[in-house]
């Protein structure tokens, strides 16, 4: 697990939205959540990284749906950069994505509370099922830059 002395994430929702789809459901209404993320880097230099990342989260049976988009900068030494864009060998999930997710899962609790859906589990990301994707879109645009 990389070291948080050494790396800071900072987190910037730009953009959030949330659905109630079944008007008689409440926050004690049973639901599975589906949580799928997608991470992209947008820019590189040796001590920082900048990721774009978006964040869909349903629910099943449908009653609530929550997307969340958003840029994360990541400020340390390289190889603890390297580490957090690694996946936890657990869940298959890059590490950042958890540091991204404390951040984004306050304002989706208190949107659930404020639409009165189902509160989601601040452990969402450790369970096997979560789909992420990540692209390293700056590396393929600039091979060089690449470490």
């Amino acid at each position: 697990m990389p070291d948080r002395q050494t790396t800071e994430v900072i987190t910037k929702i730009r953009n959030i939205a949330v659905q109630k789809l079944d008007a008689k459901s409440t926050h004690n209404t049973p639901v599975i959540f589906d949580f799928a993320a997608n991470l992209e880097e947008a820019d590189r230099t040796s001590d920082s990284v900048t990721l774009n990342f978006r964040m869909t989260m349903d629910t099943e049976p449908a009653i609530a749906k929550f997307v969340t988009e958003g840029s994360a900068d990541i400020k340390g030494e390289e190889s603890e950069i390297e580490k957090l864009l690694s996946a936890d060998p657990e869940t298959n999930v890059p590490y950042v994505f958890t540091r991204i997710y404390q951040t984004v899962y306050s304002v989706i609790f208190m949107l659930a509370g404020t639409i009165d859906v189902p509160y989601p589990s601040p452990a969402l990301l450790k369970r096997p099922h979560v789909k992420a994707a990540y692209s390293a879109a700056a590396e393929m645009e600039n091979p060089a830059a690449a470490p």
